[in-house]
Parts: C-alpha cells; structure tokens; sequence
C-alpha cells in the first residue's frame, strides 16, 4: 500500500483534497477524528489534557472545550508544543493500526493520512509520498474569517501557529492550490492519484 500524507494548512483547501482523492479511489485517515476520539471524556489523553491546562478547559458535558484550548495555544507557542506532546503520539499509534489492518486488505491501494501538522510533529519521515493543499495567506484569513466567525487578528494567530504554507509546499511531491476552479482541481487530483497506483507497491 502506498502512504501518502496529505498536509496544507488551516483553511488552505485540505479536506476537499482528501474528499477528491477518496472519489479517485484512495483509502482515507483523518487525523482530525482520530483527535476527536483521543479526548473523548476520561479517556487516558483527556486525563493528561485537564492536568496540564486546567478544569476550566472542560464543558459541562465533560467534553474539552476546543475553543477554549484553542485560545491558549495558538498564541502560546510552548503550550501548544505540551499540547502536540499529548495528542500526537496517540494519534500516530491508533494511524498506525488503522493502516496495517488497511494494508493487509487492499495492499495495492492509496491511503491517505490527512494530517494538518505533518511538518510540525516531524513525521513526514513515515510516508512515501507528502502532498501539499496551497492556497496564499489572504485567502486562508478570508477563507478563516468567513468560516470560524473570527476576526483578522484571530485568524492570523491560527496561521501562524501552523508552518508557512509556502515552507510545506517546498518540500511536497505534489501541490494543489486549491483557489482554482473545482473541476481543474478534480482533474489534477485524479491525475495525481492515477500516477500514485503506479508506484511500486511495498
């Protein structure tokens, strides 16, 4: 199976990449929800969450407040870093299982992580191929701003938490900027996808 890992930044166009690719054919990991399934209620990365960044960051369903949270690590470098240092290898264990039971059904298939930290958590190492969702830096805070309901200072606190977009996109195999029209872009994807099947399968 061929691992692929689909990065970009937030609001750069990534999940309608992950959403084409897998209309191509491709195997698709989110890790967006393997997130949301690591901090459910009392789970052990929960635990370790409200230890380190306090009671007041849970809601009164249990539930983490991720607006909350948000609001203390975007402009807070090191306590995004405790932040990445909890999730991030739960994450990448419960990635791994999900794509050794894949690789064992569909062994000549794409899979592909959805992973917006990629170049962050260091782990570009682990794929064989890194794709790269571009889209310039005003897009993204108007794309932010129309979205999430945030102002411009908000928004460019959330990029700039992220590595620049143009960083990333230097070092993927295959970019897609994702301002052009949808039916370009769908057509660049099946093309990236169809020279993906053809890449010697491990």
């Amino acid at each position: 199976m061929v691992k692929v890992a689909l990065t970009g930044g937030i609001a750069s166009g990534k999940s309608l990449v992950a959403r084409l690719m897998v209309n191509c054919g491709a195997h698709l990991i989110d890790a967006d929800a393997l997130a949301k399934k690591a901090v459910r209620p009392d789970s052990e990365v929960w635990r370790a969450i409200v230890r380190t960044f306090g009671g007041d960051i849970v809601k009164r369903n249990r539930e983490i407040d991720r607006l909350r949270l948000g609001s203390l690590i975007f402009s807070n470098a090191p306590k995004r870093q405790q932040l990445n240092a909890i999730i991030h290898p739960w994450i990448y264990a419960e990635y791994q299982r999900r794509a050794n039971i894949l690789a064992k059904d569909y062994p000549n298939g794409v899979l592909i992580f959805d992973i917006p930290l990629l170049f962050e958590t260091k782990m570009q190492r682990y794929f064989d191929h890194i794709i790269v969702a571009y889209v310039d830096k005003e897009t993204q805070i108007r794309r932010i701003i129309k979205r999430d309901h945030l102002r411009r200072f908000e928004a460019l606190e959330r990029i700039n938490s992220q590595f620049p977009l143009l960083q990333k996109r230097r070092d993927a195999g295959y970019v897609f900027d994702t301002r052009i029209p949808l039916e370009d872009l769908r057509r660049e994807v099946q093309k990236a996808y169809n020279t993906l099947q053809l890449v010697p399968h491990l």
